[in-house]
């Protein structure tokens, strides 16, 4: 896991499997980050091959949280198993899946 940080976004960079054991360990951190001063994050899933529930819930709950104070959350490069999840979800219709391109 990796953060980037500008001016407009705080950029997390998720390096594995996002199921139940990483939303417990990443509980701190999404706290922290529902509670940026930043206008937006975004979540890079590019090398993220499976999600769970749990992860899910974890992507749903820093939505909530940011979406009360203004803020918003993007995913990007949601690929294979997780795209196809949040697409049955419709988890897409809420929260944008964004490719590279889309970024700037």
């Amino acid at each position: 896991m990796s953060y980037t940080v500008n001016n407009a976004n705080i950029a997390l960079t998720l390096e594995s499997e996002f199921d139940a054991h990483l939303a417990r360990q990443m509980e701190p951190e999404f706290e922290a980050l529902s509670q940026t001063d930043q206008d937006e994050v975004i979540i890079d899933l590019t090398q993220v091959q499976f999600i769970d529930s749990c992860g899910i819930g974890a992507i749903v709950f820093l939505y909530k949280r940011l979406k009360s104070r203004g803020k918003s959350l993007r995913l990007l490069n949601v690929n294979g198993q997780p795209r196809q999840l949040m697409k049955m979800l419709r988890i897409d219709k809420v929260i944008p899946l964004i490719t590279s391109a889309e970024l700037h």
